[in-house]
């Protein structure tokens, strides 16, 4: 015949027995958490470096992270172009914009938004790729590229 299968005393002392097994691994995590997030690596400066080319003139910007939304870091580049950009780190995010310079006025060429997490580092460096903008005057083009810098 069958038998039931009745609690013993035995089966809540193994339940205690995985949980005081598992403490120790729960302790040992949280230390190496802690240790990561107060690691010089992970804690180590980061900045985005935006090259913007026109015409053989390299300018360099080096932007930090900044919640200002109207805090753009802005450089001439070649008395043509004006390029713009600014790091959203709390947004996780990079915004980029140009504008053609001409004796009458200003105009916006370009304008985007990256993702740029400030947790990719040091996994990664992120790079936004090349991009080429155009002016409606023939022979007027502007190259720039963005990257996220670890130290």
């Amino acid at each position: 015949m069958h038998q039931k299968n009745e609690p013993s005393a035995r089966q809540p002392r193994a339940r205690s027995d995985r949980r005081s097994r598992a403490l120790p691994a729960l302790v040992l995590l949280a230390g190496v958490a802690t240790w990561a997030f107060s690691s010089p690596v992970l804690s180590a400066p980061m900045r985005v470096t935006c090259e913007a080319d026109y015409g053989g003139r390299l300018e360099r910007v080096q932007l930090i992270p900044t919640d200002d939304v109207f805090d753009f870091s802005v450089v001439t580049v070649g008395e043509r172009f004006r390029f713009q950009a600014q790091w959203l780190s709390q947004r996780a995010k990079l915004k980029t914009q140009v504008h053609e310079v001409s004796e009458r006025s200003v105009v916006l060429l370009h304008a985007a938004e990256y993702p740029m997490p400030a947790h990719a580092c040091p996994q990664r460096a992120g790079l936004v790729a090349l991009n080429k903008v155009y002016s409606p005057s023939l022979q007027r083009e502007l190259f720039f590229q963005c990257q996220l810098d670890c130290e």
